[in-house]
């Protein structure tokens, strides 16, 4: 391996070995339309339709420029050109780069309907490998992405939680109006290491904390208590 990215290297990794979870994305995405039969389900990065395919919902759009899904195009061109109406779930793995992931988010906060939820895939890589910018790993690689994490963590008005399953799947939803901070100017030279040493700073869970999480928003939702939607 070339020793331009030695400076990247460490040794520190995250103990989490995905094939011994029993949940993945598909769990959660469809936890998140549970209860929406006209529900309005949005993918952006579709590839080979594991996801997209999987998902219970009668109203699907995915957007892809390679393959998958049902748009075949970028991210920036189907948001710039949408004008329907919005989604109840956006779910986000396209392009694994920090200033895609970050205008994809943008994007989907704007297209989300009140009530509505964020998700985000590849967001705990678990050595500098996997994370890596750019790309070095042919397989297994999740990218910069997550460091919109930490622009979550740092909003007014947004409740988020990252799952530590299937490579971090990461969930979020408005409480009020919000607007995504931009750290790019600090986050955009980060690796791996920062994110190791600052873990402590995102709320991570296990899957079945997060569907408590997620059920007893929806209760709220269903019996219209909207004092109940601040965090």
């Amino acid at each position: 391996m070339s020793r331009q990215y030695d400076a990247n290297r460490t040794e520190q990794a995250l103990d989490f070995d995905w094939s011994t979870f029993r949940h993945n994305r598909i769990s959660v995405v469809n936890l998140l339309m549970a209860g929406r039969p006209d529900g309005r389900y949005l993918e952006i990065g579709c590839a080979d339709n594991v996801l997209f395919d999987a998902v219970l919902a009668a109203d699907k759009t995915g957007v892809d420029p390679v393959r998958g899904g049902t748009h075949r195009m970028t991210s920036d061109d189907f948001f710039a050109a949408y004008d329907g109406p919005p989604f109840d779930v956006i779910f986000i793995d396209g392009l694994h780069l920090y200033p895609q992931v970050r205008r994809d988010l943008v994007n989907a906060l704007r297209h989300l309907a009140p009530g509505g939820w964020i998700g985000m895939h590849d967001m705990l890589p678990r050595d500098w490998l996997e994370e890596h910018v750019p790309q070095i790993r042919t397989s297994g690689w999740t990218g910069d992405g997550w460091k919109t994490a930490f622009e979550l963590a740092a909003a007014d008005e947004i409740d988020f939680r990252l799952i530590t399953i299937d490579y971090g799947v990461l969930v979020a939803r408005p409480t009020g109006p919000c607007c995504l901070p931009d750290l790019s100017a600090d986050l955009a030279d980060k690796r791996f290491k920062f994110l190791v040493q600052n873990l402590e700073r995102l709320p991570l869970v296990a899957y079945e904390e997060a569907r408590t999480w997620i059920d007893s928003f929806r209760a709220f939702v269903q019996r219209g208590d909207s004092a109940s939607l601040a965090k």
